[in-house]
């Protein structure tokens, strides 16, 4: 049975432990090297190993070849040098006040100060402190450089997005920061890692140049595994699974992928899979949704509620993907650097760039759409549990009168001043969430040689074509479906074939008219 980490992000642990650990030390050799900067950031989604490579750092500049040995890194590193080593860890700083956070973060210097064996005395701001602790080390470096390693550099700020105190816990950020570009000089190597990337006039705006490589094709697999990587470093814990689900091994690892794979940083880049999720998985030998085990940040669901996206066509622009600003977060942003939303296809012209975003996985999806569901219901979970079952079984059964009853039910309960946003693509966006969560087969926006689709949806045996109306007759639907001959492209199906026209009303909030059709 191999030991698999799923607790420890420990690279010391894992190595003396014996636990199974896939060699990224290439990659991380050519940040390290020197040869291509010095200065790097790097921002991937949760659970997906940032800890664990920051500290594989940590081991390497500390020069415990031992910890190495048969890795790739190995026979090209430098054993010889080593340098004092500030490892920080910005997650156990967060705080409910700045105040609060600023006392966190003087102790953890003066923690990281008694690990390299000295004592520094407290600044009047973070910042002194800070400056003190850099100061004292390189007094003990054989060249005069230190290595500074920063883990969820953004946890102070994430926890208080959308509040209307966020941008001072931003400033103070800022000001801890900017250390960090007056120190360049004394910097062997920098290496910060978080979820999110702001924008360069926010928290950056004085360390300009860290070398961002969040979105690079050589980095693009650094956090998270490949299919390659799997087969190769975990063939006894695949087999283990495939045996417990009653599976081969080619089986297990193609639900593997349906549930845990699909993440892409980088257009041209392979797959990756979560690795925390696979840890789970293969330690319990059980296929479920792991994500959920860790809410789902509140942020975005109260950006969502009032801005409602449609997740059935999400494009973007590079620009956008990069950064946002703390106190005016885009939800698309935060939904692609958070990992409920990752590149599925790009368009990459010398003069234009878009990508096209959905959701990773099984395990995602299902993860986002439980909560996103009662969320804009206004009800309990336990209701909103039921409606994804309901509508499936009305679909499924072709009982359209049921499937109209249970939404009329659930934009009856939708708040009044849950929305801004008053037009047929709030409504549509709902009905696709719900549609999702029932497992059905939804596609929004679809395109065809006469026009645009709203919705469709099928089951095994039947084939729905939507369009939806504010304030209009929902016979203009049909009529619209009719007269694009938006049915075509189910004709050959063999499914049988229902137009349903859905009238919303904007002063009742919810559905008013509805006329089915059936080919």
């Amino acid at each position: 049975m191999q030991k698999i980490a799923v607790d420890t992000y420990n690279f010391p642990r894992m190595r003396k432990e014996g636990f199974v650990y896939v060699d990224k030390t290439a990659i991380l050799h050519r940040l390290a090297c020197g040869d291509f900067g010095k200065l790097f950031f790097l921002a991937r989604p949760r659970r997906f190993g940032k800890s664990l490579a920051v500290s594989t750092l940590h081991a390497l500049f500390d020069g415990k070849r031992d910890l190495f040995k048969g890795l790739a890194i190995e026979p090209l590193w430098d054993w010889t040098k080593k340098w004092p080593v500030i490892h920080l860890d910005m997650g156990s700083t967060q705080a409910d006040s700045v105040e609060r956070f600023c006392a966190n973060l003087q102790e953890l210097l003066v923690r990281e100060a008694s690990q390299n064996g000295i004592d520094i005395a407290q600044g009047e701001t973070v910042a002194i402190t800070f400056t003190r602790l850099i100061d004292t080390l390189v007094k003990k470096s054989a060249d005069g450089k230190v290595v500074l390693l920063i883990d969820e550099y953004d946890k102070p700020l994430l926890n208080h997005l959308c509040e209307e105190g966020v941008n001072k816990y931003r400033d103070a950020l800022k000001q801890f920061y900017s250390v960090v570009k007056t120190y360049e000089a004394k910097l062997r190597f920098a290496f910060l890692t978080g979820v999110s990337k702001f924008s360069k006039v926010s928290i950056f705006s004085d360390l300009n140049n860290l070398i961002d490589k969040s979105m690079d094709f050589d980095t693009a697999t650094l956090f998270g595994y490949t299919h390659e990587e799997v087969k190769k470093y975990f063939p006894v814990a695949l087999h283990d699974l495939a045996i417990a689900q009653g599976m081969t091994d080619e089986q297990a690892f193609d639900t593997i992928i349906r549930w845990y794979d699909g993440y892409k940083f980088e257009e041209s880049a392979p797959l990756v899979i979560n690795p925390v999720s696979l840890g789970y998985c293969f330690a319990k030998r059980k296929f479920t949704n792991y994500w959920s085990q860790t809410a789902v940040p509140t942020f975005l669901i109260d950006i969502l509620k009032k801005h409602p996206l449609d997740f059935s066509r999400v494009n973007v622009s590079l620009d956008r993907l990069s950064f946002y600003e703390p106190a005016n977060p885009d939800v698309t942003t935060l939904l692609f650097q958070t990992g409920y939303l990752t590149i599925k296809s790009a368009i990459n012209e010398i003069d234009f760039q878009s990508f096209n975003l959905g959701f990773p996985n099984m395990e995602v999806e299902k993860s986002f759409l439980s909560v996103l569901a009662p969320a804009y219901s206004g009800r309990e979970i336990n209701w909103t549990d039921s409606v994804p079952f309901n509508v499936r079984e009305a679909l499924f059964e072709h009982d359209i009168e049921r499937f109209v009853d249970i939404l009329k039910a659930f934009f009856a309960n939708i708040p009044y001043d849950m929305t801004d946003r008053q037009n047929e693509q709030m409504w549509q966006t709902i009905v696709y969430v719900i549609l999702k969560a029932a497992g059905i087969g939804v596609r929004g926006e679809v395109k065809t040689n006469r026009g645009r689709i709203d919705m469709t949806a099928e089951t095994p045996e039947y084939a729905y074509v939507i369009e939806f109306k504010l304030d209009r007759p929902a016979e203009e639907a049909i009529k619209q479906i009719r007269e694009m001959n938006y049915a075509e492209k189910f004709i050959s199906s063999g499914k049988k074939i229902t137009l349903l026209g859905f009238t919303f009303s904007a002063e009742k909030r919810t559905i008013i008219d509805v006329k089915i059709e059936a080919l």
